[in-house]
């Protein structure tokens, strides 16, 4: 008899299969920037997949396609992941943060390592409710940026400008070449993870509170039966974003794991609902994860994935960028 994996094995496999994939698309990006480089170099197609990465670009071409009804030429994989985490957000929760985003696996992992440790803390719910006002700061900063004082016309200049069609290669030198600032950024992040858990997810990052936010209005969340809660805390023990009991349904954080409904010791007092029905704990992962893919495999098959720019343009300027 085959056994149901957990909730949290489920989960974890389903995101080191997508970070795998984002692994596989460094490496061909990586290719690809040497082909540039060097004259007799293999030519490496450049993957579509690595616009993942930039998410203020795809805010940009979303904006263009509201107000001009075109889909972004230079960065359509970029606006076509952005729309399907968006939909997964609208249906099942923060499912694209829970199962398939490549920094909530590591902030994950920073968390574990710091239980492993001994050093991870609860935060104090005063702490954690300032320090999660922080990341929808930074979201309205973005959207008043780009939706309000970015005009059609800025929003076109901006998305053929050289500095975005490159904007990935430069996002790799910041990494291939860190400043002391951005390394001392990045070391505060890490220890913030560890001690408390998934800080980056929860606190700074305004993809996730934009998904969130989508979230609530959506149609998934997890009921709470506080009748039957004797108030044992294995649910936000077990939780990836330390929600406390009973708040998962009215809470911007969620991904839908079923983590926190599996640990229950009493069955029903937690539960995973769609709408007004209940749902086994594996709906979002499925759900989610499925209706991702399936808009990606749709944008490729109708042209919203590659950028059809010519390549000895983008060769001249990527060599430029990486000199």
């Amino acid at each position: 008899m085959v056994s149901i994996p957990s909730a949290r094995a489920a989960r974890r496999a389903v995101q080191y299969l997508f970070a795998a994939g984002c692994v596989y698309t460094g490496w061909r990006f990586l290719g690809f920037l040497a082909w540039t480089a060097d004259p007799g170099a293999p030519f490496v197609p450049r993957p579509a997949g690595v616009e993942a990465f930039l998410p203020i670009a795809a805010l940009a071409g979303l904006k263009s396609l509201v107000l001009t009804g075109a889909y972004d030429f230079v960065h359509p994989a970029g606006l076509t992941i952005l729309l399907a985490a968006m939909a997964c957000a609208l249906v099942f929760r923060k499912s694209f943060c829970g199962f398939v985003c490549p920094v909530g696996l590591a902030s994950d992992l920073v968390g574990a390592a710091g239980r492993r440790a001994g050093i991870s803390r609860a935060a104090p719910r005063l702490l954690d409710r300032l320090a999660g006002a922080v990341k929808y700061l930074f979201l309205a900063f973005f959207l008043a940026s780009i939706f309000v004082l970015m005009d059609a016309a800025s929003a076109r200049q901006f998305l053929a400008s050289p500095y975005n069609l490159t904007a990935d290669a430069h996002l790799l030198k910041l990494f291939m070449h860190p400043s002391g600032t951005f390394l001392a950024v990045l070391g505060f992040l890490v220890l913030a993870g560890a001690v408390f858990r998934n800080a980056w997810c929860r606190w700074l990052c305004p993809y996730g509170a934009l998904l969130g936010l989508l979230g609530l209005a959506g149609p998934c969340a997890v009921s709470h039966d506080a009748q039957g809660c004797d108030g044992c805390g294995r649910c936000r023990r077990a939780c990836p974003m330390d929600i406390s009991p009973g708040a998962a349904a009215r809470s911007p954080q969620c991904v839908g794991c079923g983590q926190c409904v599996e640990a229950c010791p009493k069955p029903g007092t937690l539960r995973l609902r769609l709408f007004t029905r209940p749902v086994p704990r594996f709906t979002a992962l499925i759900g989610g994860t499925g209706l991702f893919a399936g808009i990606c495999l749709l944008a490729m098959a109708l042209g919203g994935w590659e950028a059809s720019l010519p390549v000895a343009m983008l060769r001249s300027l990527y060599a430029s960028v990486m000199r």
